[in-house]
């Protein structure tokens, strides 16, 4: 064989290898891709359920849809604030907020004091309140436990270093904490992973 053959023959080994390794490359991307996908859809349907069971389990005993469960929450974590910080966790507009407040107010479970004027009224549970609100948050247990029921413990405990994991990377400030917390028993969660990396954040800041 002359020189330039093998030359060629050598050279259309290499590029087919290349070739060879650059179809396992996209393969291998293909399935990653998959992966993530299915992965993504799998979250999103039991975040939909997590969603739905919530609802389903707070509702009732709140008497009304909407944010009045997140609302009695936050105003146990924050008591004293107003109307105007109590709307924006909960994703409401003045008026939204106003309407939630006076429907809250009138079940007899919030009151509101203070001065008012240009800084507004002071937000706190009434004493039914709180009982209303440990009802709820123990509605709302239950049903998100039914959902960890067919996981074994170092299964949930594995969820757990995940969520505290994912929970985590979607802190960017302290309306993101008041946000992702707005329905959580705070109660019972001693480290919580909004916290702590909004903590991480001011500390490196």
């Amino acid at each position: 064989m002359h020189t330039g053959d093998r030359d060629a023959g050598n050279a259309a080994g290499a590029a087919g290898a290349a070739g060879g390794a650059g179809a396992a490359a996209g393969a291998a991307g293909d399935a990653a891709s998959a992966d993530l996908a299915r992965t993504a859809n799998l979250l999103g349907a039991l975040a939909l359920e997590a969603a739905g069971a919530q609802e389903a389990a707070t509702r009732p005993v709140v008497g009304q849809a909407g944010a009045a469960a997140a609302a009695l929450v936050t105003i146990a974590a924050h008591p004293g604030r107003t109307i105007e910080r109590l709307r924006a966790p909960l994703g409401l507009s003045q008026p939204g907020a106003v309407r939630l407040v006076e429907r809250l107010v009138a079940a007899g479970w919030v009151e509101r004091s203070g001065a008012g004027g240009r800084r507004g009224l002071e937000l706190r549970l009434t004493p039914a309140g709180q009982a209303q609100l440990e009802e709820l948050l123990a509605a709302r247990r239950a049903a998100l436990a039914r959902l960890l029921d067919p996981l074994s413990e170092p299964e949930r405990a594995q969820l757990t270093g995940l969520l505290e994991k994912a929970l985590g990377a979607r802190t960017g400030d302290r309306a993101d904490l008041e946000r992702l917390c707005r329905l959580c028993d705070w109660r019972r969660c001693h480290s919580c992973p909004v916290a702590s990396a909004l903590g991480s954040q001011d500390g490196s800041s």
